[in-house]
């Protein structure tokens, strides 16, 4: 008897909790950054930015494997037209150690691509970061998420890439009137001369 009565008032207890949560705000909002970055165009600059960072890369790489191959190119000369086996040796050592170097350019080209473009997704959260923060304290939450592939659904209610996106193309837009503005005001020079009304 006393098991069933422990076993109801648990129940009761446990469906009290539920519905107090399911009825509480939540103090989480959420926000997708490639829509956001897509919407605002950083999605085309960061892109335009590793292309670029990529092609200096390239150029680099290309110089160390033309300095590489000069080198094996000059041993070889060296050699003559009929090298011993000790030299020829030598060259597949010498050809060996071209190929590592050249992996090792590569790879360190690779992280450092992978490098910049990590510092230019911080950059766009960073820029975010305060705009996300206003609207989330506005809605009374405590944290702000980012969209990714682990989530699964979310109400759309506590979505606020749209009001990030509104706010940055506002901020963007304000900052562009500012500097078209900015150069009409000519300053004046101190041997202009001034009217008497100017005084």
């Amino acid at each position: 008897m006393s098991n069933r009565l422990f076993s109801i008032i648990f129940f009761c207890l446990l469906l009290s909790l539920t519905g107090c949560d399911k009825f509480q705000p939540s103090n989480t909002v959420i926000l997708d950054l490639d829509a956001i970055a897509k919407a605002t165009g950083q999605a085309d600059i960061i892109k335009q930015q590793i292309e670029q960072a990529n092609k200096e890369l390239n150029s680099q790489l290309s110089i160390i494997s033309n300095k590489l191959n000069d080198q094996l190119s000059t041993e070889k000369r060296k050699m003559g037209k009929k090298p011993s086996k000790d030299e020829l040796r030598q060259q597949e050592q010498l050809t060996l150690q071209a190929n590592q170097k050249m992996q090792q350019a590569k790879m360190l080209a690779s992280q450092k691509s992978q490098q910049y473009r990590a510092a230019l997704i911080q950059k766009l959260r960073l820029t975010i970061k305060p705009i996300a923060e206003k609207i989330a304290s506005n809605r009374g939450a405590d944290i702000v998420v980012t969209a990714s592939n682990s989530t699964i659904w979310f109400n759309a209610k506590i979505d606020i890439t749209d009001e990030v996106i509104a706010e940055m193309r506002a901020q963007a837009s304000t900052q562009t009137s500012t500097q078209v503005s900015e150069p009409m005001k000519q300053p004046q020079s101190k041997d202009t001369p001034t009217t008497e009304s100017e005084k």
